[in-house]
């Protein structure tokens, strides 16, 4: 931070130094001892414990995940419904316990996916409630946005009300835009909902659906004018636009935002 002194790093001891070697080897030991395991097709609940254990330590190793779920599968409980929706809820358990270690993990997300799909009696409510407070700690991750509309889908292709679930996802992105006005994921799922929104509504309804989205992004702009996420949505709302009228209208709205902004500048 400017104006504070930089504290000096202190020098580890040389037991400190003792206890990381010691840390390293036996992470090496154990990840020889997996690949071993997966070199020789074990797929045994002990071969299970030991992925368990290194991924606990680095979730990146995308073929230990894929290591387990090849055990996950070839187990004789595996065929029985229920036992698989009790050994899958487990992992799921396992998986809230080091998302935030690394909550942009690629392969840890992927392998989430995995397990609620092959889950018999998947809970895809209480998955979107869970995501939600994931994307709570970086709500930005654009991982965790990737998820979390793959939980939507699912709860949509389920739904009596599929509207239903658009609206209450275009009202979450509303939320996380009003909350921070830079979070491009948000911008991003926004444009992905706001064709199937339009669709619901009549040509009366899509005007009130446009002139909220102007006003959406103005407040956006004159919070932060610097930012782009709000500017490049503006951008894409005027491409997406079939009638001249509309699109007009956004540009004298956009035009003016730009003259008012720059009167403020010169202010």
């Amino acid at each position: 931070m400017h104006g504070r002194r930089r504290q000096q790093e202190r020098e580890p001891t040389q037991d400190e130094l003792q206890q990381a070697k010691q840390r390293v080897d036996r992470y090496r030991t154990l990840n020889s001892h997996v690949m071993d395991l997966k070199a020789t097709s074990v797929s045994t609940n002990d071969a299970l414990d030991a992925t368990k254990r290194l991924l606990e330590q680095n979730t990146e190793l995308h073929t230990v995940w894929n290591y387990r779920r090849t055990i996950f599968t070839s187990l004789d409980e595996w065929q029985c419904q229920d036992t698989r929706q009790e050994m899958l809820d487990g992992e799921l358990k396992f998986l809230l316990g080091i998302i935030t270690k690394n909550i942009k993990s690629y392969w840890m997300w992927n392998h989430r996916m995995w397990a609620l799909s092959s889950l018999p009696r998947p809970e895809w409510q209480r998955e979107l409630g869970l995501v939600a407070k994931l994307l709570a700690l970086d709500a930005r991750n654009y991982h965790g946005w990737d998820y979390r509309r793959f939980v939507v889908a699912q709860l949509k292709d389920a739904a009596t009300d599929k509207h239903e679930v658009d609206t209450q996802e275009f009202a979450f992105t509303t939320e996380q835009i009003n909350h921070d006005c830079a979070n491009h994921s948000a911008w991003h799922n926004r444009s992905k909902l706001l064709p199937e929104i339009l669709a619901q509504r009549d040509e009366d309804g899509q005007l009130e659906v446009l002139q909220t989205e102007n006003d959406l992004i103005l407040n956006a702009i004159y919070t932060d004018p610097d930012d782009q996420n709000a500017w490049l949505y503006y951008d894409w709302l005027l491409d997406i636009q079939k009638s001249d009228e509309d699109r007009s209208r956004l540009l004298r709205n956009k035009i003016a935002a730009i003259r008012e902004l720059l009167e403020l500048e010169e202010d």
